[in-house]
This record gives C-alpha cells, sequence and structure tokens, in this order.
C-alpha cells in the first residue's frame, strides 16, 4: 500500500471519531450492561527488544498460531489491537487478520512504550510530542501494511493518565482499556487464566488476553478451548469491539490512575 493511501486511511479515521469523541466517554472499560455480548481483546505486542530477540534467535515468533487456529476454529469474533511494529514485523499475518471477518484491528501504539514510568520494564514515551507520535505512528503503520483503519487506541501497558487520555481522544482515537484482566501475562497454568476470565466476564466485559505466546503469555492459547465454549454455555455472544461499543452505552474507567488496575500490577511482564 502507497504511503498516501496510509496517511488517507489515518486521517480518515481520526476524522470519522472526532465529532462523535466529545458525547462518550474518554476512556471505555466496558460496553452496555443490558446486552449479553462480550469482547475478546488481544494485544500484539512489539518492542525493538523483542524485534532483537527473533532476530538473534531467542525467540521463534512473537505470535501464538494456536490461539489465531482456536478462533477460526470455533468462529469467534476478536479484536487485535496491534503495534504497527508488530504489523511491520509480521506483514502477511496482519494483513490475513485484516482480511477475515472475524477480526477487527486497533492501535496500540507503534513499538510499545509506556505511557508513565515504569510500566513493567517496558521503555518509555515521556514527552508529549512522543506520546502523540507513538499514536500516529502506529496508525500508519498498521494503515500501511493492512489497509485498516483504527478507531480506538489502547495504552501499552494499561500505563496512562487522565492527560494521557485526553491527548488519544484528541487525536480522533478512543482510548479503551478493559473489565476483565485475563492474566495470562503473569499466569503460566491456562486453568488459572480460564478461571480469571469465567469469574469476571459478563454482559459487556472487554476482556484483555495477548497474542503474544510464549515465553511472555505461553496460556492463552489452551485457556481459549475452554473459555469461549463455557462462556456461550452462559447465553454470552462473543462480538468485535466496534459492535460492543455500539451497544446503549458504554463505560468510562473511573478518573484518575484508573487505566492501570490494581490486578494488573501484579504483572512481571509487560502487557
Amino acid at each position: 500500500m502507497s504511503h498516501a493511501l496510509a496517511a488517507a486511511l489515518a486521517a480518515a479515521a481520526v476524522f470519522a471519531l472526532s465529532a462523535a469523541a466529545s458525547s462518550q466517554p474518554l476512556l471505555v472499560a466496558h460496553g452496555s450492561r443490558t446486552h449479553p455480548l462480550v469482547a475478546l481483546t488481544f494485544d500484539a505486542d512489539m518492542t525493538e527488544g523483542m524485534v532483537q530477540a527473533l532476530r538473534s534467535n531467542r525467540v521463534a515468533r512473537w505470535y501464538d498460531p494456536a490461539i489465531l487456529a482456536e478462533l477460526r476454529a470455533t468462529r469467534t469474533p476478536a479484536t487485535i489491537f496491534m503495534t504497527g511494529l508488530w504489523a511491520e514485523t509480521y506483514p502477511l499475518v496482519a494483513r490475513s487478520l485484516a482480511r477475515d471477518p472475524l477480526f477487527e484491528l486497533e492501535n496500540h501504539s507503534y513499538d510499545h512504550a509506556a505511557w508513565e514510568h515504569p510500566c513493567y520494564g517496558l521503555p518509555s514515551a515521556r514527552t508529549r510530542k512522543e506520546k502523540r507520535d507513538e499514536v500516529r505512528r502506529g496508525a500508519f503503520a498498521l494503515a500501511a501494511v493492512t489497509g485498516a483503519a483504527a478507531a480506538y487506541f489502547r495504552f501499552p501497558g494499561g500505563c496512562a493518565n487522565r492527560a494521557d487520555v485526553r491527548l488519544v481522544a484528541a487525536l480522533g482515537e478512543r482510548p479503551v482499556q478493559w473489565d476483565v484482566i485475563s492474566g495470562d501475562s503473569y499466569l503460566r497454568n491456562p486453568v488459572d487464566v480460564e478461571r480469571q476470565v469465567l469469574d469476571a466476564t459478563r454482559p459487556g466485559s472487554i476482556v484483555v488476553l495477548h497474542l503474544v505466546g510464549p515465553p511472555n503469555a505461553p496460556a492463552t492459547g489452551a485457556a481459549l478451548k475452554e473459555i469461549i465454549p463455557r462462556l456461550r454455555s452462559r447465553g454470552l455472544q462473543f462480538v468485535k469491539l466496534r459492535r460492543l461499543l455500539g451497544s446503549d452505552e458504554t463505560q468510562s474507567v473511573p478518573s484518575g490512575h484508573a487505566a492501570r488496575p490494581e490486578d494488573e500490577r501484579r504483572s512481571a511482564k509487560p502487557s
């Protein structure tokens, strides 16, 4: 895809969302509680350090094919929050996801730099310009590789403050976090991941999981084999995030540093 077309797609997403942003909560944690809809969201992280681990063969890959296989086999819609660097590292996989109607792709920054420090050992975007560039470069890379125009943004590591939330909204993307922490970035046993998701999920929930697989999130694929059928057995329907947030209303996270739920801070690894 040409740079001009990528820029046009990213600009179109900003224009489409900016008019609606002022009437909606700035930071979304979940959708309507009145409909039996649930969104599974998967973060596709990529830092420069993760790229170096690939190049040195210390890691085989930074995605788990078993996750995508399970979602496709069970016809389960999902939303992928993808860093621009991940899309550039795996362009064929990224384009495959963009073409598949089961999935939608959203912005997870360019290189997973945290907006607060410390944040699980992540590199930091400290200045307003650096943070603005993370949003814009992430959206541009996503559009350039896949043709997808991002509507939503998720903070790396879930680390953000009120000013950060306002900055993203001003750039035309809607910040989205979660109300269900799977724990797959620090839990190694799939049973533990299953328990966290099954105990916390209810209508309107946004579940945060990870696409990266081992060594950072080794239990996700196996956990999905229980999570998906058991939530469906409760009458819950999996939908992509844009459908979930198109329900009656959405709920913002409480003010302050609410982008970092207390349980997520237990993680020793980046989310």
